[in-house]
């Protein structure tokens, strides 16, 4: 998934969705999913598509497609 400024989400990126921040927790277009069992391919992989972002405020969601307001805060660090 790109976020509306063109830039490709990745697997730990930190958002931002309407002043609350989350973190990408799968990256189903990239094959990447977190080490927790409840981000594991198994778990997401058939959807597809898209990425999975888990918000304290709003739980974990789905996107295909990135809303207006969900911007890129900062990139996960490189281990």
């Amino acid at each position: 998934m790109k976020y509306c400024d063109g830039q490709v989400s990745q697997l730990g990126d930190i958002v931002s969705l309407g002043g609350k921040l989350g973190t990408v927790v799968s990256d189903i277009d990239g094959g990447q999913y977190g080490i927790s069992p409840e981000y594991s391919a198994e778990q997401w992989a058939y959807l597809g598509a898209g990425v999975m972002i888990e918000f304290e405020s709003y739980g974990l969601i789905h996107y295909i497609e990135p809303e207006h307001d969900l911007v890129l805060v900062h990139r996960a660090e490189s281990k």
